[in-house]
């Protein structure tokens, strides 16, 4: 087939265009036609007839092919063509899609929130019983623990005086040490005078000899009642001897006379309980001295206590005295228990006693107190009595507390969930951002804290 040249339309017109290949076949067919000779057309005139319909045959494809390929304008050059466009909207919608994944991405990572329970602490307490069972007992007791329990028996007797007094006038007394310078003995009788410097006078209260050149003493009392006889420290002269005797021999006092003043000592009800409590500490004292020699197995307390004390004073309240006494007897007993066992029964029924599964106990000591009840001297039983006391608070490990049982939940959901724990005084939870009206469904985007009320001293 011919090559075929195309004009190329300015205005886009491609109905004005025709092939110039098919119009220069047409004319040479013709002119190859009008030179021959009449005796040739007829042998000339079926190749013609060929070449005709071939050439109305390549008009209509060249027609079709006119209709049917793109109109190309010179403007191409400067328009961008429908394939450019279309991918220019591909990447902008491509854009715009990774924006709003992005957008969707960030906004539920960023997504928190915060419960706050605010918590009162629950005080709880116990008390039990523990028996504790020597190993040389023959007795048996259910539950009871095995330990030591030795007994001693001892008295003691201790001395104390009235805290009361009394005014009760009396005769100043004491003791004067006399002075013999003379060359022979001088005696002296009872009710002997002896005049203090002062001018009181006092009376020996017994007969006293005093060797030659030496002294004696002899205790004197006032002549008179009353507080003019307590003297201080003074120089007696004896008025019963002549003048020259009395500078040989005469009487020094190194205190002062007392008594006179009338005070003497009231034992009251109070003096004489605390005086048995006094012995009954100083018998205590006793019986572990005695026990001392007690081998005590390792890792066992030690209690110590009296038993069957019996305390009898000399005096009675209401009487007057300078001092009385108290005497005590009594057991004392040994017992040695097992501390381990005994605190972790004792913790044991403490945390029995918390009011949730939610809740854990703090204790308030780090041990419990431990005292003794009771004790059987002739079984050899002791009894024990074991308080534990502590604090109830919210266990931040429990399983109702933790992130993922508030996944997707709202404020009204969690507070009502929350508040029902005993002990809960509040609930705030706080979201974010803050437009949002439930809680992520992601557990590690929720915090869960616990703020526990301090109780003022």
């Amino acid at each position: 087939m011919p090559e075929e040249d195309f004009d190329l339309p300015i205005d886009g017109d491609y109905d004005a265009v025709t092939p110039a290949a098919p119009k220069r076949r047409t004319t040479a067919t013709r002119k190859k036609t009008t030179k021959g000779s009449s005796t040739r057309a007829t042998t000339a005139a079926a190749p013609r007839r060929r070449a005709a319909a071939s050439a109305a045959e390549e008009s209509e494809v060249d027609e079709r092919y006119l209709k049917t390929r793109p109109k190309i304008s010179i403007d191409a050059t400067i328009r961008a063509p429908k394939k450019v466009n279309l991918y220019r909207r591909l990447a902008t919608a491509f854009t715009g899609a990774t924006v709003f994944v992005v957008a969707i991405i960030v906004f539920f990572t960023l997504q928190s929130a915060t419960i706050t329970l605010h918590e009162q602490a629950i005080p709880v307490s116990a008390s039990l019983p523990i028996q504790i069972v020597d190993s040389s007992s023959t007795a048996t007791s259910t539950n009871a623990l095995a330990g030591l329990v030795v007994t001693v028996t001892t008295s003691t007797t201790q001395i104390y005086k009235p805290t009361a007094t009394v005014d009760k006038p009396g005769k100043s007394h004491g003791t004067i040490t006399i002075t013999n310078n003379g060359a022979a003995k001088q005696s002296l009788v009872a009710t002997t005078r002896f005049l203090s410097e002062s001018g009181i006078l006092f009376r020996a209260v017994s007969d006293v000899s005093i060797p030659a050149h030496g002294t004696a003493d002899v205790e004197v009392a006032a002549d008179k009642t009353g507080p003019t006889g307590d003297v201080g420290p003074s120089k007696f002269s004896i008025p019963g001897l002549n003048a020259a005797a009395q500078k040989l021999v005469f009487g020094v006092s190194a205190d002062g006379m007392i008594g006179g003043s009338g005070k003497v000592g009231v034992v009251s009800q109070a003096d004489i309980d605390k005086a048995e409590e006094d012995a009954r500490k100083a018998l205590l004292e006793i019986g572990q001295t005695q026990l001392t020699s007690v081998t005590v197995p390792d890792g066992d307390n030690v209690l110590y206590t009296t038993v069957n004390i019996t305390a009898q004073s000399s005096a009675k309240a209401g009487d007057e005295v300078s001092e009385f006494k108290i005497i005590t007897s009594g057991t004392m007993a040994y017992v040695a228990y097992p501390k381990d066992t005994v605190f972790a029964a004792a913790d044991r029924e403490v945390q029995s006693k918390s009011p949730t599964q939610y809740h854990k106990i703090l204790f308030v000591n780090d041990v419990p107190t431990v005292s003794l009840q009771g004790i059987d001297v002739a079984k050899k039983i002791a009894t024990l009595q074991v308080y534990r006391e502590g604090s109830a608070v919210l266990d931040s490990h429990a399983t109702a507390l933790q992130p993922n049982m508030f996944a997707g939940q709202t404020r009204e959901q969690i507070e009502t969930q929350l508040k029902s724990i005993n002990g809960v005084t509040g609930v705030d939870v706080t979201f974010f951002p803050p437009w949002i009206s439930t809680t992520p469904h992601v557990a590690s985007r929720i915090d869960v804290k616990l703020d526990l009320a301090t109780t003022a001293q």
